[in-house]
């Protein structure tokens, strides 16, 4: 497959492959928040360059196959089209085509935007022809009509495909983009708003098993803490699409709330470690500040003390790891123990947090630790001596 970040191997005739490569360069089609991808490119003239190929378009969570057919030899002739969908434009009358795909009927080989100008008009139709079928399933019509007349979702922000194509469904996907507000994590990589994408599957005789996935951009899974943290609401078979819609954007505020509360936690946690042991540091995360690394000292033995906030701090404790300087448990890991039954309350001050922590380890854990570290130590050298 061939998108945009990639040169197109097969020689394209020099007027097709500008079209071409503004339709692999462009962010997306739709509301999928994936890219168009080009292959099986060929020639019709048994030319080197082709100009025939195959593009793979995103809609609705699923993969549309369109085969491109030019002829270089007539440049001013726009593209011919065969679809994966038998059904998509079977009888389309020629003046109402011309109506909803103008940039087809006027092609201007010059526009430089004139192929993806098609793509994007023949996109609208296949949404169009979608949504058509759905009358045909009363259930889903009746959802989706709900829907729509939802003030806050508009039409753009809703692709529908019934699966498997041109044959009875036995699947119906409906794909909902929403917005989401980011302003609160102001320490995230991404832009302050984002899109989320809410696909609900519907499957069953009567359509009355539902299955909800929620998806974001990679970068704004990372913040959330990854798909499995994004555990969201059952979708009941009772319930209309239009009510469980409004109740997901609630739950991705609130978790979005949630984790800025966290992000201002942890980052008052650092401040506050910061000041107290500036001179023990080794690192420390300065973007979402979920983990610091610290050199400490007891009597002359030295150990590193290594602290990881969770995104559910502080209703999360800390994950605390001593690791030893001198021992080694092998050849390339390095002794380490957890630090279980610390002193911690979520309602505590980060400054009552560190230093009940800290009083804990020196006091009760880090005799322990050296002896066993050592005794790890003698456990391996002798293993050695053995062999």
């Amino acid at each position: 497959m061939l998108n945009q970040r990639y040169q197109i191997l097969f020689p394209v005739d020099s007027y097709i492959e500008p079209l071409l490569l503004r339709v692999l360069k462009t962010d997306k089609l739709g509301i999928c928040c994936e890219t168009i991808e080009a292959d099986s490119i060929s020639s019709s003239c048994g030319k080197n360059k082709g100009d025939r190929f195959k593009l793979s378009i995103p809609y609705a969570k699923q993969t549309l196959t369109w085969n491109v057919f030019f002829d270089s030899q007539c440049p001013e002739m726009g593209p011919d089209f065969i679809f994966n969908d038998d059904t998509f434009l079977a009888d389309m009358d020629v003046d109402i085509l011309s109506t909803k795909v103008p940039s087809l009927a006027k092609w201007n080989p010059d526009n430089g935007d004139a192929l993806l100008n098609v793509l994007v008009e023949l996109l609208a139709c296949y949404k169009e022809h979608q949504i058509q079928l759905l009358q045909k399933e009363e259930e889903l019509q009746r959802e989706y009509s709900m829907l729509m007349r939802s003030k806050d979702i508009r039409l753009e922000d809703v692709e529908t495909i019934l699966l498997p194509l041109g044959s009875k469904p036995m699947e119906a996907k409906f794909l909902i983009s929403f917005s989401v507000d980011l302003s609160q994590l102001q320490n995230s990589t991404c832009e302050s708003s984002d899109v989320a994408i809410l696909l609900i599957t519907y499957c069953g005789v009567d359509w009355n098993y539902i299955i909800p996935q929620l998806f974001f951009k990679k970068s704004v899974e990372d913040i959330l803490g990854g798909t499995t943290a994004l555990q969201i609401p059952c979708f009941p078979p009772h319930k209309f699409l239009m009510d469980y819609v409004p109740e997901i954007k609630k739950f991705v505020a609130e978790k979005i709330n949630s984790l800025a509360q966290s992000l201002e936690k942890r980052r008052n946690f650092l401040a506050t470690l910061i000041a107290l042991q500036n001179g023990s540091f080794i690192e420390f995360d300065a973007v979402y500040y979920t983990n610091a690394t610290l050199l400490l000292t007891k009597q002359d033995f030295f150990f590193i003390v290594k602290i990881d906030l969770p995104l559910g701090f502080p209703k999360e404790p800390p994950r605390i790891m001593l690791q030893s300087v001198y021992h080694m448990v092998g050849s390339n890991t390095i002794y380490s123990e957890w630090v279980e039954n610390f002193p911690y309350n979520s309602q505590w001050k980060p400054l009552e947090m560190i230093e009940k922590l800290f009083n804990h380890i020196v006091r009760n854990v880090v005799e322990d630790f050296k002896h066993n570290s050592i005794k790890i130590d003698s456990l391996t050298s002798t293993s050695k001596l053995s062999s």
